[in-house]
């Protein structure tokens, strides 16, 4: 977005600006380190200085001949030398000779000159320079390690701009492939860096791309089968009506028969789309009770005995198990689950055959397994089962009876949105060539529980 700066460059001034503070810090510390561990030396040096003045001025005191002018000399000198005021006491405090200004900024020191038995002659004064003589080293120092900081400044900051430019150059990808996902191109993915975040965002969203890319082919192919689905009997209504209206066909019994046939099948499609509506909103509308499984089941199977007799399939309920079987669901969401379920059994099982369902039970739940004898679900559509609109494009797709493509694809889809928002399951246990095995998973009813 415009008016926004890039992570990389937040990054980079980020880690310029924590280098920055660091250097700072680190040459005051220094600096301060430095300066008073000098001022420290420059401490001892000048009382050893002073010291080895003081023994001079007393060798020189302790002499008959010259002394005055020696003591004078020295005195001179050294107040030249170190740029401070020199002064001589004698042993009574009265000052004898004195040379040089008193800095501004000066410190203070005593020494005193003894002779050679100890006796006290008089006292070396001597008011210096604090910072004088090491303002060239510090000058130095200071330069030296601003010199140091700018360039490992300037070092740390490419190197800043470089990583945090390869630490985010896996997001900018990812930020791409959204770009070209949204503008249309289903087919773009993202790579990660070597780094496992990056990594497992590339992969969250190339598996996001994978889901959308196959949930738009299954809304194509949704589209293209729901506008035969609702064209084909639409077409053929609209056909008889108007050959009977033009006198081509009379319009009898059979006629009109057909015409309400295909007005029929035109209303299931439409009665289909709004059973998968009503099936997305029912964890909001199920009313959950103690239902009896095995009554539940035979209900089912009575309302499709003409389907099973039209399609020349049995339905065989084996005996429940003698304890009772109670789930906590709502009894529409169940029935409608069941009725959907052994449906999709029917339409792709051969004339002939039958669909068995068996009842049993475990400590947590309830279980119905609805077996057929069609041609089985392949290994690549099994995942796939249970997504809307879903039909392989196997045999299994194929209606045994017509040779026509069974059901809109939806039938398992309702059932599994029924069962699931009652806390249920559905899956596929087993699938090969001599047929399918649905388990359905209900959570069982506890004793005592209202």
């Amino acid at each position: 977005m415009s008016g926004r700066s890039s992570l990389a460059w937040r990054i980079g001034l980020t880690l310029g600006g924590v280098v920055l503070v660091v250097l700072l810090v680190t040459g005051i510390v220094v600096n301060r380190v430095v300066s008073s561990g000098f001022d420290a030396v420059l401490a001892a040096q000048q009382h050893e200085r002073l010291a080895t003045a003081a023994d001079t001025f007393a060798a020189d005191l302790q002499r008959t001949a010259g002394a005055p002018l020696r003591v004078l000399a020295l005195a001179r000198r050294l107040a030249n030398s170190t740029g401070g005021a020199i002064t001589l006491r004698r042993a009574n405090g009265n000052a004898a000779v004195s040379f040089g200004t008193r800095p501004a900024n000066s410190t203070h020191y005593e020494q005193p000159i003894l002779a050679d038995n100890g006796q006290a002659l008089g006292t070396l004064v001597a008011d210096l320079p604090a910072r004088a003589p090491d303002q060239g080293f510090l000058r130095l120092f200071n330069l030296t390690l601003i010199a140091a900081g700018s360039i490992a400044l300037v070092a740390i900051a490419a190197l800043a701009a470089y990583f945090s430019g390869r630490l985010t150059r896996p997001l900018r990808a990812v930020a791409d492939a959204a770009h070209q996902l949204g503008g249309g191109d289903l087919t773009a993915r993202a790579e990660g860096g070597t780094d496992r975040e990056s990594a497992e965002l590339a992969l969250a969203f190339n598996s996001m791309a994978d889901r959308l890319q196959r949930s738009e082919m299954l809304r194509r192919r949704a589209a293209s089968d729901m506008a035969h689905d609702l064209a084909t009997p639409a077409t053929v209504l609209e056909s008889q009506l108007q050959a009977m209206i033009d006198g081509v066909v009379p319009a009898d019994r059979d006629q009109l028969e057909a015409a309400r046939s295909a007005a029929s099948a035109l209303g299931r499609v439409v009665a289909q789309m709004g059973e998968l509506a009503s099936a997305e909103s029912a964890p909001l509308l199920r009313r959950a009770q103690a239902v009896d499984v095995a009554a539940a089941v035979a209900d089912s199977g009575r309302g499709l005995e003409g389907l099973y007799r039209e399609r020349s399939v049995t339905l065989q309920l084996d005996p429940a198990p003698a304890a009772p079987l109670v789930a906590r669901i709502d009894p529409d969401h169940l029935g409608r689950a069941l009725r959907n379920v052994l449906t999709n059994a029917a339409q792709h099982s051969p004339a002939g055959s039958t669909v068995r369902v068996t009842l049993a039970s475990t400590p947590s739940e309830v279980q119905i397994r609805v077996i057929d004898h069609g041609p089985g679900i392949s290994p690549e559509d099994l995942p796939h089962v249970f997504e809307r609109f879903y039909r392989a494009d196997q045999s299994r797709s194929v209606d045994p009876g017509t040779d026509r493509r069974s059901g809109s694809g939806i039938g398992l889809t309702i059932a599994r949105e029924l069962l699931v928002a009652n806390g249920g399951r559905i899956g596929v246990e087993q699938s090969d060539r001599v047929g399918t095995t649905f388990l359905i998973g209900l959570a069982s009813q506890r004793r005592g529980a209202t």
